[in-house]
């Protein structure tokens, strides 16, 4: 039951402050859609290639991490945290070795890998 109760106030917790934290959506260039706390990359001529290797592919982890450092170093405002133990970047199920694009999208809203199982608690962010 403990687990359970865990796991609920994670998917309330990401729910309620990741979609601040990961920016609104905002045309960038074009019909191009970026995070609004990202504009600053988009002034760049060669703004793809901050987070693509190849243009045409998607992003890894590693350009998230070179810009946000590993998960364990992103400060959440545990605060604003439904349950001070539901951190997103700790999970439950995941720890701290879940894959960034797994709950963060920079070009169009996502659903968190979360919402495979926990359908009813999550907004696309």
């Amino acid at each position: 039951m403990k687990k359970l109760l865990t796991a609920v106030s994670l998917v309330m917790a990401m729910g309620v402050v990741a979609p601040g934290i990961a920016g609104e959506l905002q045309t960038v260039k074009g019909k191009t859609q970026g995070r609004a706390n990202h504009s600053f990359i988009y002034e760049d001529k060669d703004a793809c290639k901050t987070c693509h290797v190849n243009p045409m592919k998607s992003t890894t982890d590693a350009a998230c991490v070179e810009c946000h450092g590993n998960i364990n170093e992103i400060e959440l405002d545990v605060n604003k945290l439904v349950n001070p133990h539901a951190n997103p970047h700790a999970s439950v199920h995941y720890g701290d070795a879940i894959s960034c694009i797994s709950c963060h999208s920079e070009h169009k809203p996502k659903a968190p890998v979360c919402t495979e199982c926990h359908r009813t608690w999550f907004k696309e962010m």
